[in-house]
């Protein structure tokens, strides 16, 4: 059997009758590493690893959250039901052995309710410049006045929201090109930006924001909903070994409110990287998956 060298994209049927889709990247016959994509984004964008992952022996899936890419939209959406969804794909494609869980940015709080509603099935788990639970009290404290608005804005004017994300879906959609660098100069600093406009990084965040943006842009609305919510579970129950990638020049989530995490998750480990950004993970990429197969092994 040949092995494949690049993304292959999969769905499968959940109960509920919607559709789950994922991108695979590697050998299916290898461990698996799970990766949360960030917010308004999609499985997409992972960055291209064949040989390394030929050389772990690992292989990379990047379920696309509901209205994201190839999956349906689910309007019940919350951080509990995505984490059953994900397993559940994870037991239909007979995925061997322990998971490998990352999450990136927004995507780091689908990583921590998989580890912590899952413990048996996640080996390490691996946060990428995450960002805190919007739900919870205790973090919200320590948030940015402009996270505090989309917080306020998220739960008083919903409706807002939702129209806001159409208007941006059809951007997306009818001009790619000129969005993404719209998009790379409105939200993010000049540390993102070294990374984010390199060629390569650029394409991938900008295919990944295209199938991101899908239906117009409900999957983003009840993501924003989701992440919004109360935790429903207890970050306590946590029992996978954690490690906080985060740079020290991070403008999307400075990194003085990680203690939230570090009080709350047992075997925590910062790896504060001096300089780096909120895109810190397209330039470790490597350094993060050798650490993750060390660890698996």
């Amino acid at each position: 059997m040949s092995i494949p060298t690049t993304a292959q994209p999969l769905t499968v049927p959940l109960p509920d009758g919607r559709r789950l889709g994922l991108t695979r990247y590697g050998n299916p016959a290898h461990p698996a590493v799970i990766f949360h994509h960030g917010y308004a984004s999609s499985g997409l964008s992972v960055p291209a690893c064949a040989e390394l992952l030929a050389e772990l022996g690992l292989q990379v899936l990047a379920p696309d959250r509901p209205g994201a890419g190839q999956s349906d939209v689910d309007e019940n959406l919350t951080l509990a039901s995505f984490a059953a969804d994900v397993v559940y794909a994870v037991e239909a494609l007979r995925v061997p052995g322990r998971l490998g869980v990352t999450g990136w940015s927004a995507g780091g709080l689908h990583a921590l309710a998989l580890a912590a509603l899952y413990p048996a099935r996640v080996g390490p788990l691996h946060l990428l410049s995450t960002i805190l639970p919007f739900g919870d009290p205790a973090a919200y404290q320590d948030f940015t006045v402009g996270w505090k608005a989309v917080r306020y804005a998220n739960e008083y004017l919903p409706t807002l929201g939702k129209l806001a994300f159409a208007e941006i879906s059809e951007k997306w959609h009818t001009d790619p090109e000129a969005t993404i660098d719209e998009f790379l100069k409105l939200i993010f600093g000049p540390p993102e930006q070294v990374v984010g406009f390199q060629p390569t990084n650029r394409a991938l965040l900008r295919d990944a924001a295209v199938q991101g943006f899908k239906h117009e842009g409900q999957g983003v609305y009840f993501d924003s909903r989701a992440i919004c919510q109360p935790l429903s579970f207890s970050l306590s129950a946590i029992t996978a070994p954690t490690t906080i990638w985060h740079g020290t020049a991070d403008t999307i989530w400075p990194p003085e409110s990680l203690h939230y995490l570090t009080e709350r998750i047992p075997h925590t480990h910062i790896n504060m990287l001096p300089g780096e950004g909120h895109m810190l993970y397209l330039k470790h990429w490597e350094e993060i998956l050798r650490q993750i197969c060390a660890q698996m092994q």
